[in-house]
């Protein structure tokens, strides 16, 4: 999906995604655990490349999170939403040539697994840094175990809510891109 790109026009994809999440981050942020965020940076890996869409990702949720009307995360759980976005966006490079390989119907299949797999990977960095925040390293097991039965309506939200978007999305953008391009090509 990446194909040559000059590196200017790179810079300025990756800040057009960053803006792009960060505003769909604000504009759901009353709702809780159903984002856009995480398809908009695994979009930007898809297109730009893995570290691109890690960038977006590392930039998206730095800004989203420190000015976030909210309140700014504590530092180990700004460090686990960090990490957890270049993940997501690297994972759309990672998988981006497989989308030409496997077809309509496979490629559909595939966004909702990697869906549903960056959020689990997300929200168990985000929980366990969460649990560190709330209880320190005593009683670490017990305490992540309170945690994740607490927040577990709310983490499936997230997970379902995720896995339905990127399955509903990913290949229908894939393909109004190409139809685009095919456009300008001529």
């Amino acid at each position: 999906m990446t194909g040559k790109m000059s590196t200017d026009r790179k810079l300025l994809l990756v800040g057009l995604f960053a803006a792009l999440s960060i505003s769909l981050g604000f504009l759901l942020s009353a709702v809780p655990n159903v984002e856009l965020m995480t398809l908009t940076i695994f979009l930007s890996g898809v297109f730009l490349g893995v570290k691109a869409g890690a960038s977006v990702g590392v930039i998206s949720i730095s800004i989203y999170s420190l000015f976030n009307p909210f309140g700014a995360p504590m530092p180990q759980l700004l460090f686990a939403q960090i990490t957890g976005f270049a993940v997501i966006g690297a994972a759309g490079g990672i998988v981006s040539p497989l989308f030409d390989r496997i077809g309509r119907k496979g490629s559909i299949l595939l966004s909702g697994i990697v869906g549903m797999a960056v959020t689990l990977i997300y929200d168990l960095m985000t929980t366990i840094a969460t649990t560190l925040i709330v209880s320190g390293t005593e009683g670490f097991f017990e305490a992540l175990k309170g945690v994740l039965i607490t927040g577990s309506f709310f983490l499936l939200i997230h997970v379902v809510s995720n896995t339905v978007l990127f399955a509903l999305s990913v290949v229908s953008i894939l393909e109004a891109k190409k139809i685009w391009e095919k456009g300008r090509a001529v």
